[in-house]
């Protein structure tokens, strides 16, 4: 598949999926050797050292300051929130020039989130609540049907199995399916049928 959007500036790249998806390994394989920076709640929590709430609050604040500087930046998400406060803060950069991009790694299940979650837990990552893992799972897959509608660009993969580690699935240009691999994993299917 090509990223040639990629060169085009400013850039913005939602890297989005639930707590335990791999978004940081997908960052550091193939989003920054194209040279953006990574808008990270995670890490500004541990080099801050400060709650995960207010983390995100300072992760949303680097956002809009690099939008407001027509930077080119990527960030990672659960892509979770009920409101899909994400998703519009993603049509707003493509409305303000920005070449929009969500990266969606999926997995199979919540019980398959909270088992990765505790396999970074193990090599002393950050955990996540299995209750909270649990209630973000069906709206992180219910924002990811709505960018399909609404974003320029959506890539979807699935990280199910280590042994075939980021599949790429799925590729939506304007709404429109450019790219579909075959077979497509249940929790997609259910996602596609309401597209």
């Amino acid at each position: 598949m090509s990223w040639a959007w990629l060169d085009e500036e400013p850039v913005v790249v939602a890297i989005a999926g639930p707590n335990g998806a791999g978004k940081t390994t997908f960052y550091h394989a193939h989003i920054a050797p194209a040279g953006l920076r990574l808008v990270n709640a995670d890490r500004l929590a541990a080099e801050l050292d400060i709650d995960p709430y207010a983390a995100a609050q300072v992760a949303d604040q680097v956002r809009h300051a690099l939008v407001n500087q027509q930077e080119s930046f990527a960030f990672e998400t659960v892509f979770s929130d009920p409101v899909h406060e994400k998703l519009q803060f993603l049509e707003s950069c493509a409305a303000s020039g920005y070449t929009t991009a969500l990266m969606f790694i999926g997995l199979a299940s919540p019980k398959l989130s909270a088992e990765r979650v505790a396999m970074r837990v193990s090599q002393g990552g950050h955990d996540v609540p299995a209750d909270k893992i649990t209630n973000r799972f069906p709206r992180t897959l219910a924002n990811l049907q709505a960018s399909i509608k609404r974003l320029p660009h959506v890539v979807i993969y699935d990280n199910s199995d280590l042994a075939n580690p980021y599949r790429q699935l799925a590729v939506f240009t304007d709404s429109e399916a450019i790219e579909m691999a075959k077979p497509i994993p249940k929790w997609l299917r259910n996602v596609l049928e309401a597209v």
